[in-house]
């Protein structure tokens, strides 16, 4: 998740290899040590998360990790997420409570993850389009990239009668935002979306 330093103004860090590069510029609130840098890795340095929010129930999340043999060397609230992805892939959003944005990478599948937050508090933009995948916190992380900017006619037509742009769409072309209570999978340049929750269902429960 690409954020410019008024976003993060404490730490940054960064992962590059011939698949992906992902970025963060983070806020220390919770482990403010060099350990608490992101990209945050499992313990193979097979698979590492970008988080964007903060996790309220991690201190919960980790007892029970610990308890079923994952290793931490940090302290925070990011870690939780990238064992929870290890034990349960895409299921992980459902133990979440927080707000968040967060990408998980798997080295060895070779797959991107990203979710939202169940209420989209925390903001997730992506652009998709001609073989090109890029995410950020902002559109301005996108479009600090040489991609065309196109302004989306549909979308600038919806404002002026709304006053608001609905998601996913965005007034720019090929940029959308990923919808509250989803979580996406980028594979071998398919993209898979899918919601994980709904305020009716949970009514009903």
């Amino acid at each position: 998740i690409l954020e410019t330093k008024h976003r993060g103004p404490d730490d940054s860090g960064y992962f590059c290899n011939e698949n992906i590069s992902l970025g963060n510029a983070r806020l220390s609130i919770i482990d403010l040590t060099e350990r608490g840098r992101q990209p945050i890795w499992n313990e193979d340095n097979t698979i590492c998360v970008i988080l964007n929010g903060e996790i309220y129930n991690f201190k919960e999340l980790r007892e029970d990790l610990e308890n079923r043999r994952h290793h931490f060397y940090s302290n925070t609230d990011t870690e939780v997420v990238v064992h929870l992805y290890e034990d349960y892939g895409e299921k992980c959003v459902n133990f979440l409570n927080g707000i968040f944005a967060f990408a998980v990478w798997d080295k060895n599948k070779k797959e991107l993850f990203l979710a939202r937050d169940r209420s989209g508090v925390k903001p997730l933009y992506y652009y998709h389009s001609g073989g090109r995948f890029i995410f950020s916190s902002e559109i301005k992380g996108i479009l600090s990239h040489p991609i065309a900017r196109k302004v989306n006619e549909g979308a600038l037509g919806i404002y002026f009668r709304m006053f608001y742009t609905p998601g996913p769409h965005t007034l720019f072309k090929n940029i959308y935002k990923v919808q509250p209570a989803h979580y996406m999978i980028l594979k071998n340049g398919r993209l898979i979306n899918e919601r994980y929750w709904d305020i009716i269902d949970e009514q009903i429960k």
